[in-house]
């Protein structure tokens, strides 16, 4: 039953005279399947799309309405609530990866994260100083009304699970998947839906991801960022944004603040190793303590810092080339050699641009 979206089921039993059975299998559905979730039927769960099948529901999910931004204030009521413990422990995933689930971790078997990031190193906290709390910030406080979702990676609908997991192996280095099963993705999806409760199903939510922005119509300029990144960067993010180790970085591989390249920092298949991601999360939330609504740096200063950084040495992502295999889905930034065949202006193009048509 639980492979059987909802309406579907219900489009097919309600309109006819309900048996006994059919009765009890319509509220069995009922009562197992989410209370919240992005409606992609007729879709199935990592079910790979056509172009077609793709477009359309890539439309559903943009048109959907907006729901105001949840505010989260206080962490008071998790204590009292029944998945406390869980919901506890995936915020301490969150918070501190590198040392639950990182290359030091006390646990070896534990040690599914591949660098010294932690996942509220982008995933930044707000005012309740809760992980993925933080308007504009790609925050998790709707994630359980986004997906499952379309992702154009994969041309496949995916579970948030899934999405975690891509982070995994991408964002978080070369790290492995999180079993399903486990006590540290369960802790995970049980945060996200707390953060959600109260809020509409299926819609959309203001201040989730990061605000659009007008880039600069030129290619951006790697010897002004690095001049940026000197003067508003290197206080955080250290010499060739290599990040600043905490005291006890050897003993757990934590940083004060992370590292922006090298091999603690996300892959080149991250989607903040893309130049627009990168520039529209800068804008918005740097330096820290920055917010959308007051950003310090200017499109043009975030523009050309993101592709400063973003052209130092960091760990290469294998099989880049797999990536977005439909090309009318692939987005403007994501510079793989073999999308271009040789042509070096429209490689180049794809690294520091300019985007704008």
């Amino acid at each position: 039953m639980g492979t059987i979206h909802l309406y579907e089921y219900a489009k097919k039993h309600i309109t006819q005279k309900l048996t006994i059975k059919s009765f009890i299998a319509l509220s069995f559905t009922l009562l197992s399947f989410p209370a919240l979730a992005m409606d992609t039927s007729p879709y199935k769960d990592g079910q790979k799309l056509t172009n077609t099948q793709a477009k359309e529901l890539q439309q559903r999910y943009k048109q959907r309405e907006k729901q105001p931004w949840k505010k989260i204030t206080a962490t008071i009521d998790i204590k009292n609530h029944k998945n406390a413990k869980l919901i506890e422990y995936g915020i301490l995933v969150l918070d501190k990866t590198a040392t639950t689930i990182g290359p030091k971790a006390k646990d070896k078997s534990k040690r599914y994260s591949g660098n010294g990031l932690n996942c509220t190193s982008c995933h930044l906290k707000g005012n309740s100083k809760l992980p993925g709390t933080k308007y504009d910030s790609l925050p998790y406080t709707n994630v359980s009304n986004d997906y499952p979702q379309f992702r154009k990676r994969g041309m496949s609908v995916v579970t948030a699970a899934a999405r975690v997991n891509g982070c995994m192996v991408r964002s978080m280095g070369d790290g492995k998947p999180l079993p399903l099963d486990s006590k540290e993705m369960k802790g995970i999806l049980a945060y996200f839906d707390w953060l959600a409760e109260g809020t509409k199903k299926n819609l959309a939510m203001q201040g989730t991801g990061t605000p659009k922005l007008k880039l600069p119509d030129r290619q951006a300029d790697v010897k002004n960022g690095k001049v940026v990144y000197k003067e508003l960067c290197i206080a955080c993010h250290g010499n060739e944004a290599l990040g600043t180790k905490a005291a006890d970085y050897n003993t757990n591989g934590q940083y004060t603040f992370p590292p922006l390249a090298g091999n603690d920092s996300f892959n080149n298949g991250a989607g903040m190793s893309r130049l627009i991601g990168a520039t529209r999360f800068i804008h918005a939330n740097m330096p820290l303590g920055t917010n959308s609504k007051n950003p310090v740096l200017s499109i043009d200063q975030a523009y050309d810092v993101a592709a400063y950084f973003l052209s130092l040495p960091r760990s290469e992502r294998k099989h880049r080339d797999k990536d977005f295999p439909d090309k009318n889905f692939r987005p403007a930034d994501y510079a793989v050699p073999e999308y271009f065949n040789g042509d070096k202006a429209a490689l180049e193009k794809a690294k520091l641009g300019p985007y704008t048509k």
